[in-house]
């Protein structure tokens, strides 16, 4: 068994470590702001997190996670425009 990844499989898990961090820096601005109600539980820092872990799991699998759950929406493939409309 190999300990490297494809070029392709890295290549998707940056570009969604790089989408869950704008959408948390789109949630934090809107918190920051006083425009959303409650609180913003961000996932900065914790993006390969949910990148590595989404890159592992099948589409059939299921996912469950707390307050810090975006990370792993977006590496699924989920709207983010739903997901901020929900916010």
């Amino acid at each position: 068994m190999s300990n490297q990844i494809s070029h392709d499989l890295a290549k998707q898990m940056f570009t969604n470590m790089w989408k869950i961090r704008r959408f948390e820096q789109e949630v934090f601005e809107f918190y920051k702001n006083g425009q959303m109600a409650g609180l913003a539980h961000l996932y900065i820092g914790e993006e390969a997190v949910a990148a590595g872990a989404c890159a592992a799991i099948e589409a059939r699998d299921y996912i469950g996670s707390t307050h810090r759950g975006h990370g792993h929406l977006v590496a699924r493939g989920a709207d983010m425009g739903r997901m901020m409309a929900e916010i």
